[in-house]
């Protein structure tokens, strides 16, 4: 008998182990679709495609950008980038520095840093760095998509 619950408890162990290890494994493997999502995003910003860009957007996405009112919809913040790839000197250097996956594996926050380059209101060109912050929701499809996004 005691050598029989010897082997339930190690199977229960291998068991617990094996699990663990998949969840482990499923929430790498969520921070990698979300990191390669972000990278393809800043490509879309920096190719100044709103179709590929706008791919990223979850359908009830909320952005809230500074000094400006909430973006509540999906053709506000449309609008908004439109008229941020009208500038010809625009384009981001972000790197994405922290991902954090639910356990549920349905929601997702990230953060990082930005360096942009734009036309100032005088016609200069000009710079500045930011910190950012998103929440990304897994869709039915699996796929990551931003739900907030704020920035400084």
């Amino acid at each position: 008998m005691v050598g029989r619950n010897i082997f339930i408890v190690v199977a229960f162990a291998v068991v617990i182990g094996v699990s663990c290890s998949k969840v482990a494994q499923e929430s790498v493997d969520d921070a990698r679709a979300i990191t390669e999502a972000y990278d393809e995003w800043v490509k879309a910003v920096n190719a100044k495609d709103i179709e590929w860009w706008s791919s990223f957007l979850a359908p009830n996405a909320v952005f809230l950008p500074p000094d400006s009112p909430p973006l509540e919809t999906i053709d506000a913040i449309r609008a908004f980038y439109i008229a941020q790839f009208r500038d010809p000197e625009f384009s981001l250097e972000c790197t994405q520095t922290f991902v954090d996956v639910s356990q549920s594996r349905d929601l997702a926050w990230t953060r990082g840093t930005c360096d942009g380059t734009f036309t100032t209101p005088s016609g200069d060109i000009g710079s500045g760095s930011g910190k950012w912050a998103k929440v990304w929701v897994r869709l039915d499809d699996g796929t990551w998509k931003c739900r907030l996004n704020t920035w400084n």
